[in-house]
């Protein structure tokens, strides 16, 4: 039996439950609400002290990390494969999926954060500020954020994960140029871990800002929201208050984010 505690728009459970579905693994999904802050109850952080999400139960063994929980599904399920056939597209496909977490991963969280949830932040009273940020375990994690709640766009840490993302972008379009998925022949973890942070500029109106300079990348997205995995993982998970935060996002920002890549 396989748990999930996950929440809706979590780009890593997303991930997570991209092969999840893909594999046509059963699984309970136990919402933990990252906006109310069900990441912090001590309850939860006994399974991931990191008090983040996702985490997997399967038959009581705990598993935490969304790229460690994507190889290990597919060690436990190994068909469909969602590895490269040569070890060499294996490598590449793990690099793919070590940069989503070294870089693509921080970058699409400062940028979510200085835009969409900044506003609910800046709504709560000074004291709610400081507690919600002191609930944060990582402290990277937490100075970025408060950076961009403070400064919004204007942080040195959002212009840089614009950048970050725009260099992503650069090199899925060159892997993406004359293939249909970023590693091999066919569908792999790569593209799963992926896909959730190139929907995530989509949900907050950015991502045709990349409609010309990198057009293989849109049409593989294209081809990623035709696949049975992702409206099972992403749509079916998305509430009305969740596009609701989306669709609130200041109208000037696609603008903003336009002159930071210009300004490159």
């Amino acid at each position: 039996m396989f748990k999930l505690y996950d929440g809706a728009t979590s780009v890593c459970a997303i991930k997570v439950r991209l092969v999840l579905y893909e594999k046509g693994i059963p699984f309970e999904s136990q919402n933990i609400d990252l906006r109310r802050g069900d990441q912090h109850d001590p309850t939860y952080l006994a399974l991931n002290p990191n008090g983040v999400v996702p985490t997997l139960d399967h038959a009581g063994d705990i598993l935490i990390e969304s790229s460690v929980i994507m190889q290990y599904l597919e060690d436990i399920k190994p068909t469909p494969s969602l590895l490269p056939k040569s070890p060499a597209d294996r490598a590449a496909m793990r690099i793919w999926m070590k940069r989503v977490d070294d870089t693509a991963h921080p970058s699409i969280g400062s940028l979510t954060h200085a835009t969409v949830y900044r506003p609910a932040f800046q709504a709560l009273e000074e004291e709610a500020r400081a507690e919600h940020l002191a609930k944060i375990p990582d402290v990277n994690r937490r100075a970025r954020f408060a950076a961009v709640y403070k400064d919004g766009l204007d942080a040195q840490v959002a212009v840089g994960s614009v950048k970050n993302l725009n260099k992503l972008i650069g090199d899925m379009q060159t892997a993406l140029a004359d293939n249909a998925f970023l590693v091999g022949e066919d569908y792999s973890l790569a593209d799963a871990a992926i896909t959730p942070y190139i929907n995530r500029l989509f949900d907050m109106g950015l991502l045709g800002l990349w409609a010309l300079s990198a057009p293989s990348v849109l049409k593989w997205y294209s081809a990623m929201r035709e696949r049975t995995n992702f409206e099972a993982a992403i749509i079916h998970y998305m509430t009305k208050n969740d596009r609701a935060a989306f669709d609130a996002m200041d109208p000037e920002t696609p603008g903003r984010v336009l002159e930071i890549l210009n300004a490159e």
